[in-house]
């Protein structure tokens, strides 16, 4: 780590308990701001500009995948990358979100290493 400044790191995910293992996994090494629908980590986005979004794909009123379609129309948000976090095995599932510009897909639930590989990868 350079200086004092850990790496901000978007967590979304409509599950208060998913927030809780990905901020245990990673509070030591990333500053990690935690939002349980795509809504307010829109709003939040317009002051905060993170290393890394960590994206849960399904969640009531805007899914992850609409939730990534948004932000890539933002100049400023398109190149933060954005790892999905779901439930969802499906090939085609993990497929389609790499297809829309996502840069990973971790089934939950995960592990923590490889949480932790990913993130330290991505951002």
């Amino acid at each position: 780590m350079m200086g004092n400044a850990k790496k901000i790191i978007f967590a979304v995910d409509d599950m208060p308990e998913v927030l809780t293992s990905i901020n245990a996994v990673l509070k030591n090494d990333y500053d990690i701001r935690c939002v349980t629908d795509a809504k307010s980590a829109l709003a939040a986005l317009e002051s905060v500009m993170p290393n890394l979004i960590l994206l849960d794909m399904e969640m009531p009123g805007m899914s992850g995948l609409e939730f990534l379609e948004t932000i890539q129309k933002n100049d400023k948000l398109k190149n933060v990358p954005v790892v999905f976090l779901t439930s969802n095995s499906e090939t085609k599932t993990a497929q389609k979100a790499i297809s829309k510009g996502a840069k990973g897909y971790i089934i939950k639930p995960f592990s923590p290493d490889e949480l932790l590989k990913t993130v330290t990868f991505f951002s």
